[in-house]
């Protein structure tokens, strides 16, 4: 025990003077090389200063700082008696980047790729950086199919210790599919297969100026789609032996082999369910809707799969996992599967956070979610309230993070992030009328005043025949979450020149407030009053008229009147369109209606029908079968007619394409006598009115084929699209009797229920930055002799 304490003794005196000898003090930090940086800024990076006790290994560590802040390139250490130089080589800095030979990539996108990676004026220049640039600009491009593809950086050093980058891209050429053959399969021919295949060897009827390229990256994706199709049909043992690329000798065209192997089908013998998902255990039977002895179907696995998970998640299991085991009796080709489920830990939601509201207020962005702080986590709900703040069009961008909290285990928050964007607009524009003159129009509009939530929309037009203002308000929470208020303040002074002898002014004013009641996600029922002032005067040579009135059914029609009337409002809205503007599934349904009330000096009613209906062809949805109708009638409850004024009009949003803007429908007649330009003549006296002065009813139809759009990118498909449509319809007055005694004014015999208009066309949509714009070129089918045609039409907006 002695000798072993003079043994330890004498090993630690032993250590201390060897330690002793390999420390010294510095009197001295100096550095060569360096033109950069400076030498303060350099010495931050030293683990040591001048007067303090050092050994080599604070040297080692100091040297592997400055190594790290990647602005050396080599570091020598010298020792000079107790003064320690630093001998640096340093990396020179990025004077200049400049690019060239890039098509397919945007300069702007190489420029922040480049800064991501620190390679930007002002920076040292880092190799291994650069390495990696140019290994991942060839790879798109090789993922594109250009082989030939090809990236260098030329290097221009300065005295300075300065550096050029010329960065030089030669894209290379396209390379294209001769032809894609497989084989091995037997159970399905070569044309089903390839059916399933983004790359082609030939292009589609409506693509046939496709270049068929060929890209590694879709042929894989290709490939992860018939092995999904076969495990879809009950081949679970279903490979890929073998899959060859040969390329032409000058690369630009390349021959695919496929080779596959099917094996045989297998059923489903038996399945069970392992868990603790008991209180659960009836939901989830539902969802485990597999037959005995059907096909094995790994996307229908899958797809009960998650939807268990969804199940549980609406109950609060966030983190529940949901496995299959499937068991193979290899002799009768079955399969039995065990889903074994595990609901693990059910959450609470703590606290709902928002980021990124700047101007809403949180109120506002509260009241759209469906998700409660205290109760049971429903990832439904969360993910509905992530619609409803979509739906406001506040935002341009709204994302959910989910947050378990640290203190207790069970609680989670959740943060709403959301991107605000515009909601107001200011348009002014200015136009040119035959009739009208030089027109004015200007408009405001704010969504989202003040971030309350609440919108206003104003909106002016002055011309030579037409004074109108308009003002609404809309309180989407005017009472509670399901009930909003809209109300409109409106006026109009315009003058309807009917022909030479007669010239209505109308000057109406009024307002219409609307109750609308969310009855769930998809209907909505709205109620309301409205009231309207209309004063019709007679501004030229009533003396002519007053006689011809006393021949027509409505004595008033051209006389002056003021009329006051009050209507009582409603509509039904259904609402199940995925996506508002270039919706690709569902229906919308628009029932509106309204009629007069005691008090009023009109006794008429409107009622309105308007139904589109989107049915996807394909599952990608970029064939899809659409059908509109848009129903109308309006009548008066006694003998008189329907005022003029209230009559249905064919107008750019409901019209026969091919035929311009109200020109469909009932005309009227005049004198030769009394008009310069004549439309018609009949029996040398007559003449038909270019505008249609409306009717009582309506009908009209679009039915139209939208189809991909041809030599467009598929990614494009959310902003551009076309159609093919057939469009038949027109508008009627059936309660007026032809009367054909009036010499100044007289209405058509062709107003008639046979008489209908029809067209078909091409159309093209743009969903542009200042919203959807429709084209159309239409070829008219059925038409009345004096029909007033416009091939090419241009619309902006959508209805509702």
């Amino acid at each position: 025990m002695l000798i072993k304490k003079i043994f330890l003794s004498f090993f630690l005196f032993f250590s201390l003077t060897v330690c002793a000898k390999n420390t010294w003090t510095v009197k001295d930090i100096q550095f060569q090389g360096l033109k950069n940086f400076s030498k303060n800024e350099t010495l931050k990076n030293i683990f040591f200063s001048i007067g303090n006790k050092i050994s080599e290994y604070d040297v080692k560590n100091s040297i592997k700082s400055l190594f790290q802040t990647g602005k050396f390139e080599d570091i020598k250490v010298i020792y000079s008696g107790k003064t320690i130089i630093f001998n640096v080589k340093e990396r020179p800095i990025i004077s200049n980047i400049i690019i060239s030979g890039n098509s397919l990539i945007n300069n702007t996108i190489l420029e922040k790729y480049l800064k991501k990676l620190n390679i930007k004026k002002g920076d040292v220049f880092n190799p291994f950086f650069v390495n990696i640039f140019i290994k991942t600009i060839e790879d798109f491009y090789y993922n594109l199919g250009r082989y030939k593809a090809n990236v260098k950086i030329l290097k221009f050093f300065s005295k300075e210790n300065n550096i050029t980058l010329k960065i030089l891209i030669d894209e290379g050429v396209i390379t294209k599919i001769n032809s894609i053959k497989i084989f091995g399969n037997n159970a399905f021919s070569e044309e089903k297969i390839m059916s399933l295949f983004k790359l082609k060897s030939h292009s589609a009827w409506w693509n046939f100026l496709d270049k068929n390229i060929y890209s590694p990256k879709e042929f894989n994706k290709d490939l992860d789609s018939l092995s999904s199709f076969y495990l879809n049909q009950g081949y679970f043992y279903f490979k890929i032996d073998e899959k060859k690329i040969n390329f032409f000798q000058d690369k630009n065209y390349v021959d695919i082999v496929i080779n596959i192997f099917e094996g045989k089908k297998y059923k489903i013998s038996h399945f069970f369910l392992n868990g603790n998902f008991f209180p659960y255990e009836k939901h989830i039977k539902k969802i485990v809707n597999i037959s005995i002895n059907e096909l094995y179907n790994q996307e229908k696995i899958d797809f009960i799969k998650k939807e268990i998970t969804r199940l549980l998640s609406e109950f609060g299991y966030i983190n529940a996992e949901v496995t299959v085991n499937p068991r193979i009796n290899h002799e009768k080709k079955t399969i039995t599967l065990d889903f074994n489920i595990n609901i693990k830990k059910r959450y609470f939601v703590k606290r709902i956070h928002f980021r990124g509201n700047e101007l809403t207020q949180d109120e506002v962005l509260r009241r759209e979610i469906k998700q409660m702080e205290g109760k049971y986590f429903n990832a439904t709900l969360v993910e509905s309230g992530r619609e409803s703040l979509e739906k406001t069009k506040y935002f341009s961008e709204v994302q959910i993070i989910k947050n378990i909290d640290s203190h207790n285990s069970n609680q989670v928050n959740i943060t709403y992030i959301v991107k605000e964007k515009s909601t107001g607009s200011i348009n002014f524009g200015l136009g040119y009328g035959i009739d009208s003159g030089v027109s004015f129009n200007t408009s405001f509009s704010q969504k989202n005043i003040f971030g309350s939530g609440n919108s206003l929309k104003a909106s002016a037009i002055k011309n030579k025949n037409q004074k109108y203002t308009d003002l609404s308000i809309n309180y989407p929470y005017f009472i509670s979450n399901n009930i909003d208020l809209n109300t409109r303040l409106f006026y109009n002074d315009l003058k309807y020149n009917l022909n030479n002898i007669s010239n209505l002014t109308k000057n109406t004013y009024g307002f219409e407030s609307n109750l609308g009641f969310l009855i769930n996600d998809t209907n909505k029922v709205n109620l309301g009053i409205g009231y309207t002032h209309n004063g019709i005067i007679n501004t030229e040579k009533k003396e002519k008229i007053i006689p011809l009135i006393k021949k027509s059914l409505n004595k008033n029609f051209l006389e002056d009147s003021l009329v006051n009337d009050f209507t009582l409002n409603y509509s039904w809205i259904y609402d199940s369109l995925k996506y508002f503007y270039f919706p690709i599934s569902g229906n919308q349904t628009y029932i509106s209606g309204k009629n007069t009330i005691p008090g009023s000096d009109n006794n008429f009613y409107k009622i309105i029908l308007d139904s589109e209906e989107y049915i996807p062809l394909n599952k990608k949805h970029n064939f899809i079968f659409l059908s509109h109708i848009h129903l109308g009638l309006g009548n008066s409850f006694n003998e008189e007619k329907l005022p003029f004024y209230e009559n249905f009009y064919a107008n750019s949003i409901n019209n026969i394409r091919g035929f311009r803007v109200n020109s469909i429908g009932p005309k009227k007649n005049y004198n030769n006598s009394d008009l310069k330009n004549c439309i018609k003549d009949q029996n040398n006296q007559l003449c038909e009115s270019v505008d249609s002065i409306g009717g009582n009813s309506i009908f009209i139809t679009n039915l139209e084929l939208i189809t991909p759009l041809p030599f467009i990118n598929h990614q494009y498909s959310e902003f551009l699209r076309s159609s093919f449509f057939l469009d038949a319809g027109n508008i009627w007055d059936v309660k007026w009797n032809n009367i054909n005694s009036i010499s100044s004014l007289k209405f058509l015999k062709n107003n008639s229920l046979n008489d209908i208009y029809a067209s078909y066309g091409f159309s093209l949509q743009w969903f542009s930055p200042i919203g959807p714009l429709v084209f159309s070129y239409a070829f008219p089918i059925q038409k009345n002799k004096n029909h007033q045609l416009e091939a090419f039409q241009f619309n902006f907006g959508k209805n509702w």
